[in-house]
């Protein structure tokens, strides 16, 4: 088996470790543009010590083109958000399966042609929405699905960090999360929530948002959100709020359902879920303090790994996730707007 990279910093080093874990015997290739020799660990801490080329055989190639000399058998695509489109378009042409590292774009060009072209290949095009695959989120979707709390009257979403702190290895203004061109922002950034949202509920009907960039990190991306989303819901609408920030330095990141029956809690940092159910006076906690977080890369990764072999599409292939893709890309409109967007009417002039 054959693997080709594209991309191999910090998330793409991560995805190289685990698929030797699964894989032990796979070929590596990478299509690197900036090079760096030395290894990021999953601590996104640099080891100088260790050159990445040598410890893992890794044959180098300036392009997409130059590495299908390679014939690699999928590949995984993790560099800038900005290439993301034309990357896999040009692996798909190639009829190369590829996981893809979220988020899709950063605009909305040629995201109806790379949808249009991963369905006419009939190719593999998975989105790497890892945080699925957390058992706190697939028993959140049991709850909903269930109709746990009886009807659901708001869903409230906060995700905050500190973006500065995240790379040890490179300046916070200089990676792709922190710079425009690249792709960044905490809307696309920050997807993660977004794509969950989609997964229980389905695309929005409208979607507004304020904020911006409010803090005095040297960015040129907003870095502060407030989102309010019309959400279809047990046949209505219901409102749900998704707050979402780069500037908190002690995390917090949530979810918190509402419903006529009670709540459930989220508590993504905590890794646990409670369900306060008082109709039937159902209480439950489900904890998951020694879940790693490579875990959740692990099960991604072999599922992508399955997909190609069985040729069978993912559940988080592109076509299957493009609406949680599009509601961010509403919100940067409207966030650039000042106004509602209509989720219905920004999908059919975008794709």
């Amino acid at each position: 088996m054959k693997a080709l990279f594209i991309g191999l910093g910090g998330i793409g080093q991560r995805h190289l470790r685990i698929l030797k874990s699964l894989e032990p015997d796979v070929q590596i290739a990478a299509v690197r543009s900036r090079g760096r020799p030395f290894e990021i660990g999953d601590d996104l801490q640099p080891n100088t010590s260790v050159n990445i080329d040598e410890k893992y055989n890794i044959s180098v190639f300036s392009s997409i083109a130059d590495a299908a000399q390679f014939a690699p058998d999928f590949a995984i695509v993790a560099n800038p958000t900005s290439l993301h489109v034309q990357t896999a378009m040009d692996l798909v042409e190639q009829n190369i399966p590829l996981l893809l590292e979220k988020p899709v774009s950063n605009t909305s060009e040629q995201l109806g042609a790379l949808l249009d072209a991963a369905k006419s290949h009939d190719s593999i095009v998975m989105v790497g929405y890892m945080m699925r695959f957390h058992p706190c989120a697939e028993k959140m979707k049991q709850y909903i699905e269930q109709k746990a709390l009886g009807d659901i009257y708001s869903v409230s979403v906060n995700v905050n960090s500190y973006m500065p702190a995240w790379h040890k290895y490179e300046k916070y203004n200089e990676f792709y999360a922190g710079k425009k061109d690249l792709g960044g922002g905490v809307v696309l950034t920050e997807i993660h929530e977004l794509d969950l949202l989609n997964w229980y509920f389905g695309a929005p009907g409208s979607v507004s948002a304020i904020g911006g960039k409010l803090s005095p990190l040297a960015l040129d991306v907003e870095d502060t959100v407030a989102v309010m989303l019309e959400q279809p819901c047990q046949g209505r609408h219901i409102p749900v709020t998704v707050n979402m920030s780069f500037v908190q330095q002690a995390p917090i990141r949530e979810f918190l359902v509402l419903g006529e029956n009670g709540s459930i809690r989220w508590d993504i940092v905590a890794q646990k879920i409670v369900l306060d159910e008082y109709k039937n006076d159902t209480h439950e906690l489900h904890e998951f303090a020694h879940f790693e977080r490579n875990e959740m890369f692990r099960l991604q990764m072999q599922t992508f790994i399955n997909s190609v072999k069985s040729k069978e599409q993912p559940f988080t292939a592109l076509e299957q996730v493009i609406d949680g893709h599009l509601t961010a890309l509403a919100i940067k409109a409207s966030l650039q707007s000042n106004a509602k967007v209509d989720f219905a009417d920004f999908k059919n002039n975008t794709l």
